[in-house]
């Protein structure tokens, strides 16, 4: 059975405000703000936690989370900075996941790959461009793509739930890689 990790998750809430992004800016030392080049306000609170991206709106993106708990300590984070400056938002936002991002190795450790893109229509491998095969599964919907490594290696993104992470990975290595593993 394949293991894996969450690498990313990339995450959006909308705190119901207008927030002031020049008045934010200045209030935190960690935000990077030029509305020339990019709408939102950049922050990240400290080095090794994620980025967040801050809109006028009160919509926020939060990026390079490992999970739903951290990035709504994030937006926590930022409820509270705001709440300081007397900016008032809505308790009761909804996080939507936009996208996971998990890395991991499939129980197989070498993967036919010039079979798999010859029989499959949704596989595309240049092995001259790159060493890996990107595969949009399941083929009916195609809202995850893998890429794929002979070694047995792998990226999953475009999952929007732990639940549907360990599904898509658990049917892809039983309908597809396992077919394709040599021996």
């Amino acid at each position: 059975m394949a293991k894996w990790k969450v690498k990313n998750l990339v995450i959006s809430a909308d705190l119901k405000t207008n927030i002031p992004l020049e008045k934010l800016a200045i209030e935190l030392p960690n935000a990077d703000y030029n509305p020339e080049q990019f709408p939102g306000l950049i922050l990240r609170f400290e080095k090794e936690t994620p980025t967040m991206l801050v809109f006028n709106s009160g919509k926020v993106i939060v990026t390079g989370s490992k999970s739903v708990k951290e990035a709504r300590e994030m937006i926590e984070k930022l409820r509270s900075v705001l709440k300081q400056m007397e900016i008032k938002t809505s308790g009761d936002y909804e996080i939507d996941v936009q996208n996971y991002v998990v890395s991991g190795h499939f129980e197989y450790d070498n993967i036919d790959l010039m079979n798999m893109v010859t029989e499959l229509d949704f596989v595309q491998y240049d092995p001259e461009q790159f060493p890996g095969a990107i595969v949009r599964y399941p083929p009916d919907r195609g809202n995850t793509t893998f890429l794929v490594f002979r070694t047995g290696k792998f990226v999953c993104t475009g999952a929007k739930s732990d639940e549907e992470v360990e599904e898509v990975i658990k049917s892809f290595e039983k309908e597809i890689i396992s077919k394709y593993a040599k021996a």
